[in-house]
């Protein structure tokens, strides 16, 4: 045995002879007064739990006989897939120094899990460990070492697990304890005593033969300790434990298995758990109350400092309390006192004094006689005077408590004290509830301060400010305000309704008004309701306190709140605001909530600052800035991805198949103080427009189409740090045929080719519907001609050739007159044949429109004096005949106009022969339209508009028009090609 450790084994030896701290009965110690959940079947935790342990990522590993499992402080997960385990049967399980975790089973082989992947190592094949694995550690070489039933285990560089050679000194025999401390020393704990491989050791060195020091924790000072069973104490096997004794007597079969960073030794005792100190002093906690079992197989403290126990029943989680309530004796341990702040930390609570949180409570210097009676409400005054009342009267107690000093024995009759306050001329206004409001004044009694109507006014709160004016508050949302000698009344039809006003705590030129059914701000014209997150009332408060920062410190049903000054002004801003708040209840060490009206107020401050709070369960004072926080940020992860009944795997890159329109998307953040506190802010990319506040680890989506998506979601533990970072998944939802995008651009291209197929078939229809009709036109203008040829004409030659041979037989004298007359008449026959052969021919030869419009238009110009321009834009094409016809016409008709009425300097014609229409415009640079033609109907009794644009639509063609008086007139004709090009 080397130097160093023959004093550790001479102090094993010697042990037994020191005297060890006593410890009290177990059944007589306290239960453990430390916030406790707890979770069995019931909730889903596993039973018959063999080992506790929380991996690098945040995750808390629970391992069982029923399986591996990890929790996130709400739901139970079952390992699986590449984290599955190789057994159901777990013996134990750990984090190794390196963040990986080993998993130990009942029945042979060993895991080890790395980056979310289970490597194994079957028992009893291809070198894997054949007996029941307890335990695993590193030593300082980096050698992996395991503790099972058949011996110790080293990891050789070949992969296989070895069993540990003799000559290193350990034997054949069954290891249950395994561990490295911080020096580097490998202990090992089996059924032939306790080992040690010192660093940098060639073999390991016994130190002691004692089976019975077992299991070996190690304390956080870096010492090493066991239970000894045998004489039911705690023996320090080695290192430093300054200022602790070696050795602690614990309950009989008692077993040791942590000590938390405090250094209390948690153990397991048949009946439950037991938390012992080096003191002697113990706790308890059995089945009996509320434990999920009786018998004790694991403990574990987190990284947040809460304490894990597994039981054969389920999994229970223990955690230091933020406030703690004070040492009080008799009724005044669970009766809700009264409070008023006092010097440095102190307060006045009920009858006794509390110089600071945590120091012992004593009486009021030398109480005189009727001063035990029960004090319903304390004040103390701007001079430091600390008022009492009670049932018994009156009294002041001197600042520094010292003496007492009754100035009245009271009202007459029976009258409760509900509240007082001390004005700025010094009057103490009292809230004597059915009793009305009194006033004691220059040492006498003054029934409603002088003022008739509070005489009878029935106030459960009073309340001055540092504007001299008193504030009182009753049932039925009633405020009160006496300011100079004026009373002003509010209730309900100013917007009041906090019910009955129990607590008043003046603030500028308001106040915030507390009461049965929530809290609302006052600004001395407004009122407005405040209401925390996730619809917090803040109902039932009867305390207000600012503390020094301007945080608003509320007492109310749901325990003790505080609102941040950003928070209040934000509210007072955005009246439909829900503040962010922070909670002190059961989950954190209180006891009880507020009472419902006595004592007011219930929350008050000491003059360095500390807070001071009153429930029926005790009384609470804390430093506000002192308050333990928890500072670690939570680790997020998203667990799931859900569609109906069908799961897929939350990774980056997850396909959801065609038709996903609905899912389900599970989350969790890695914070156990108190799971019930942790908020999220989630949102889909894609979906929401912004961040989606909520306290559920789901998220549920419909009427989801197909496309990319990432979802994202951030976390703040239960004191609001949050994860900013958070935690994201990026899937895709396959498209159907019908939703793919080339399937839209293939729909998009068909609509085209229909649309374009209808247009053709329309403009084809049009066009030979307008051939029929100009086919009829031409043919019932021929028939015309062929009347007029066959008929009038021949009749009219007929007439004239009578005409012509009586002529001939008048005297020359006679007949000059009548030949003058039949040459004229033959020029009408000859007009009239003209006219019968243009109904026969087309006005635009060879649909030659350019030409046509030429000749029409240059004569009138060089009558008018106008200059006159025809363009053609385009490859001239040839044009049906109807169509030249009628755009003639329409364009003749304009022109005539130009020319006639319009006063240009300039007549232009521009033809555009473009693909899919013949497009005619006729622009003048004239006076333009008068406003009073209207451009569709025309003028009335006038057929010029009308008949351009009945011609349009004979054609099928679009007529357009632009004038503004002075800037002339534009007619634009588009004639479909179909219809316009032969």
């Amino acid at each position: 045995m080397t130097s160093i450790f023959r004093p550790v084994a001479a102090l094993v030896a010697a042990v037994a002879c020191i005297h060890p701290a006593h410890a009290a009965p177990v059944d007589k110690a306290p239960v453990l007064d430390l916030p406790h959940a707890s979770w069995t079947a019931r909730e889903g935790a596993p039973s018959n739990i063999t080992g506790i342990a929380q991996t690098p990522d945040g995750w808390i590993w629970i391992g069982s006989t029923s399986g591996l499992y990890k929790f996130d402080g709400v739901r139970f997960l079952r390992a699986a897939g590449s984290e599955a385990p190789l057994s159901s049967n777990v013996a134990g399980i750990g984090v190794l120094p390196d963040g990986r975790m080993w998993v130990g089973y009942k029945y042979g082989g060993v895991s080890l899990m790395a980056d979310g992947r289970m490597h194994h190592y079957p028992g009893g094949k291809a070198g894997g460990p054949a007996g029941s694995v307890f335990a695993a550690a590193r030593d300082a070489g980096g050698r992996l070492w395991l503790a099972t039933g058949r011996g110790l285990l080293v990891l050789g560089a070949d992969g296989r697990w070895q069993p540990c050679d003799p000559a290193l000194g350990v034997p054949d025999s069954g290891f249950a304890s395994l561990l490295a401390d911080r020096d580097g020393t490998l202990w090992a704990g089996g059924t032939a005593g306790v080992f040690v491989l010192p660093k940098g050791g060639a073999r390991f060195e016994l130190l002691t033969p004692l089976s019975t020091l077992l299991p070996l924790v190690a304390h956080p000072d870096g010492s090493i300790w066991a239970t000894d069973e045998a004489r039911s104490t705690l023996r320090m096997l080695a290192g430093p434990a300054r200022g602790t004794p070696s050795a602690w007597d614990v309950p009989k079969g008692a077993t040791l298995f942590a000590f938390d960073r405090d250094g209390h030794a948690w153990m397991a005792d048949g009946a439950g758990i037991v938390r012992g100190a080096a003191d002697g002093r113990l706790g308890r906690m059995w089945a009996e109350h509320g434990l999920s079992g009786r018998k004790v197989q694991a403990v574990f403290e987190d990284r947040e400092r809460n304490i894990w126990v597994g039981t054969e029943s389920g999994l229970d989680r223990f955690r230091a309390p933020r406030v703690r309530a004070e040492a009080l004796s008799g009724d005044a341990a669970s009766d809700a006192l009264p409070l008023a702040g006092g010097a440095g930390a102190g307060v006045w609570a009920g009858h006794a004094w509390l110089a600071a949180p945590g120091a012992p409570a004593r009486d009021y210097g030398h109480a005189p006689p009727g001063v035990n009676d029960t004090i319903t409400a304390l004040y103390r005054g701007p001079a430091g005077d600390v008022w009492a009342a009670g049932f018994g009267g009156l009294w002041t107690v001197r600042p520094d408590g010292s003496g007492w000093r009754r100035l009245h024995p009271g009202i007459e009759g029976p009258a409760t004290t509900y509240a007082m306050a001390q004005d700025s001329a010094g009057t103490l206004w009292m809230a004597l509830g059915r009793r009305g409001v009194a006033a004691w004044r220059d040492g006498r009694w003054i029934a409603g301060g002088g003022v008739a109507s509070l005489e009878t006014y029935a106030a459960a709160t009073v309340a001055a400010d540092r504007r001299g004016r008193v504030w009182f508050g009753s049932v039925g949302d009633d405020l009160v305000l006496l300011d100079g000698g004026r009373i002003r009344h509010y209730g309900r039809a100013d917007g009041l309704t906090v019910g009955t006003v129990v607590q008043i705590l003046p603030a500028g030129a308001g106040a915030w008004i507390g009461g049965e059914n929530g809290l609302m701000h006052f600004d001395g014209t407004r009122f407005t309701p405040v209401a925390g997150r996730n619809g917090e009332p803040f109902a039932g408060i009867t305390g207000m306190v600012f503390a020094r920062d301007g945080t608003l410190w509320l007492n109310g049903a749901g325990g003790i709140s505080s609102i941040a000054p950003a928070e209040q002004q934000q509210v007072l801003r955005d009246p439909g605001y829900a503040v962010a708040y922070g909670r002190l209840d059961y989950r954190d060490g209180l006891r009880g909530t507020a009472g419902a009206i006595i004592p007011v107020p219930s929350a008050t401050r000491s003059d360095d600052g500390t807070l001071w709070f009153t429930t029926i369960g005790g009384v609470y004072g804390f430093d506000p800035a002192a308050l333990p926080r928890n500072t670690l940020v939570p680790p997020v992860v998203v667990t799931g991805l859900k569609s109906g009944a069908t799961a897929f795997t939350a990774s980056d890159g997850t396909r959801l198949p065609a038709g996903t329109d609905t899912l389900d998307v599970d989350f969790t953040a890695l914070s156990y103080r108190e799971p019930g506190r942790v908020a999220f802010r989630y949102r889909l990319d894609g979906v929401d427009h912004d961040w989606r506040d909520g306290g559920e680890r789901s998220a549920h989506y419909t009427n989801l189409g197909p496309g990319h998506y990432r979802f994202r979601v951030l976390a703040s533990n239960d004191d609001g740090v949050w994860n900013t970072e958070g935690a994201s998944l990026a899937f895709d939802i396959a498209p159907h045929l019908v939703q793919t995008a080339w399937f839209r651009v293939l729909c998009v291209v068909a609509a085209l080719v229909v649309t374009w197929r209808l247009q053709l078939f329309w403009m084809r229809r049009t066009a030979r519907r307008l051939a029929v009709r100009m086919g009829e036109r031409t043919a019932e203008r021929e028939r015309i001609a062929r009347e007029l040829h066959d008929t009038l004409l021949q009749s009219i030659q007929g007439l004239m050739l009578l005409f012509w041979s009586t002529a001939s037989r008048l005297t020359a004298d006679a007949r000059a007159p009548l030949e003058a007359a039949l040459e004229r008449a033959n020029g009408v026959v000859a007009e009239g044949r003209d006219r019968v052969a243009g109904l026969r021919t087309s006005a635009v030869p060879d649909a030659d429109l350019a030409g046509a419009l030429r000749r029409f238009a240059e004569p009138l110009a060089r009558d008018a004096g106008i200059a006159f321009h025809l363009y053609a834009d385009g490859r001239a094409r040839r044009l049906r005949e109807p169509a030249a016809d009628e755009a003639f016409a329409i364009a003749r008709e304009a022109l005539w106009n130009a020319f006639r009425h319009a006063r240009a300097r300039a007549v232009d014609v521009t033809l555009q022969y473009a693909p899919s229409a013949l497009v005619v415009t006729i622009a003048d640079n004239g006076v333009g339209l008068p406003d009073d033609i209207d451009l569709e109907r025309g003028r009335d009794g006038h057929w010029g508009i009308p008949g351009l644009r009945e011609r349009a639509r004979t054609l099928g063609a679009a007529l357009t028009v632009q004038t503004a008086p002075g800037d002339g007139t534009a007619w634009t004709l588009r004639v479909p090609a179909p219809i316009a090009y032969a």
